[in-house]
């Protein structure tokens, strides 16, 4: 293996008592049963079979096959879903071992990646043993179906010491850093994205975090949020933005469901329009690099340096414009919704019309209700 996708393992064991366990375990192991190479970081998945980012992309990623190089510095180890039979094809697919309950990875992996849609309403209590643990999540979009159960989530890690990330590929990527990078310290007047969308929780939600990482993190907050179309669950649909800059300035943002990578176009007082457009890369290794990789890589260095690429606050944040746009779509007629209008204990819809007779949704209730 390289040496620079290796672990400094003395670093790492003064970083976190949790993590610092957790890495001289796997050196262990590796040394002592030769499966892993020293300082690969053994990751557990949450929900790898059903509309899951693991089965579509990262998990080839993370466990490669043996005509393509290594990406990153993690290993899937481990893996449950609520389909126990999905989880065994999964394993079997990756060399990974299936767990029968999800709470089974603690004290045997390093990280956790939790990939899947269909669990989100119910993410409070899967990931809630691996937060109480102090591990580095990642979290796949959306976070939670309400405020409520986002705040326990973060309460949860506060206390523990855990990392979470909550990534899009299209906030992980090159063009939205440029994005926020030109935007950031100018005077906004507006911007005009666009973002492909079958429905709005699975990939409507990718313009709405590519939007608040170039606009929202480069200073400029979200008041309140509008969502117009015939249905939420296919496009088009057109999303309006408005926001205050740090001097109390407003402007809005359009950001249109309509199809296709992700762009913005953004203006600004003094300068000439910018526009940027996510490049989904052609051939290997780019068609993993440009997009499906970053969020992983964003993960491991959070995993390694205890670091988050987003704060508590601005996860909360992230996930509260997402459910604003929601709300105002499902119960208020594509009318504004203020952030701060969306109840803690609203909940949105967790089956997909455009998927009938999924039965994920189904097995998640019968299990946790």
């Amino acid at each position: 293996m390289n040496s620079t996708n290796r672990i400094d393992r003395r670093t790492l064991l003064t970083a976190t008592p949790a993590l610092s366990v957790a890495i001289a375990g796997v050196s262990r192991a590796a040394e002592e049963e030769n499966q892993l190479p020293k300082g690969i970081l053994r990751i557990g998945c949450l929900n790898v079979k059903a509309y899951s980012h693991l089965a579509a992309s990262w998990a080839s990623i993370i466990n490669p096959s043996d005509d393509e190089v290594r990406l990153t510095g993690m290993r899937i180890t481990h893996c449950w879903d609520i389909d126990p039979e999905g989880a065994k094809g999964f394993a079997k697919s990756y060399g990974c071992e299936a767990v029968p309950h999800f709470e089974d990875m603690v004290g045997k992996v390093d990280g956790i990646i939790n990939g899947g849609y269909y669990n989100h309403g119910w993410n409070h209590i899967l990931h809630e043993p691996y937060l109480k643990a102090g591990l580095p999540n990642l979290i796949n979009r959306p976070f939670t179906n309400s405020r409520a159960k986002a705040g326990k989530m973060v309460e949860t890690a506060r206390k523990s010491g855990a990392t979470i990330l909550v990534p899009s590929a299209f906030e992980h990527n090159n063009a939205i850093a440029g994005a926020k990078a030109w935007a950031t310290g100018k005077k906004l007047a507006s911007y005009y994205a666009t973002n492909g969308a079958d429905d709005y929780p699975t990939h409507g939600i990718h313009g709405v975090y590519m939007v608040f990482r170039s606009i929202v993190e480069s200073g400029n907050p979200v008041v309140s949020v509008s969502y117009r179309a015939k249905s939420w669950h296919q496009a088009p649909g057109i999303m309006t933005f408005e926001h205050r800059d740090q001097e109390g300035r407003q402007f809005f943002g359009t950001l249109d469901q309509t199809g296709g990578w992700g762009t913005i176009r953004i203006r600004a007082d003094g300068a000439p329009p910018r526009s940027f457009a996510i490049d989904p890369g052609n051939g290997y290794p780019y068609n993993k690099t440009q997009v499906w990789a970053p969020s992983l890589w964003a993960f491991e260095r959070m995993a390694r340096n205890r670091q988050m690429p987003q704060s508590f606050d601005q996860i909360l944040n992230k996930n509260n414009i997402f459910l604003a746009g929601w709300r105002s779509i499902i119960e208020n007629e594509g009318n504004p919704v203020k952030l701060d209008d969306v109840p803690e204990d609203w909940a949105t819809p967790i089956e997909l019309p455009n998927r009938p007779g999924d039965t994920t949704a189904s097995l998640f209730k019968r299990r946790f209700g």
